[in-house]
């Protein structure tokens, strides 16, 4: 499974694919439990993240604002 989409023209370096292949293999031997703890914290750094960039827009501190 490909989690990059296919119609996105942004796409990840060739770091960032080694980077996503050497936590697949870690990923793997993670337990169901471990698995949706993972999800979650990934969700809430994610909303983090998008948080950020909206403030980050709002105080015109990016670039392309």
């Amino acid at each position: 499974m490909n989690p990059q989409n296919k119609n996105s023209q942004i796409s990840l370096s060739l770091e960032q694919e080694f980077i996503l292949k050497t936590h697949e293999k870690n990923i793997k031997n993670l337990s169901s439990q471990q698995c949706q703890e993972l999800i979650l914290d990934l969700l809430r750094q994610m909303m983090i993240k998008d948080n950020l960039i909206k403030s980050m827009i709002k105080r015109d501190m990016l670039p392309f604002s």
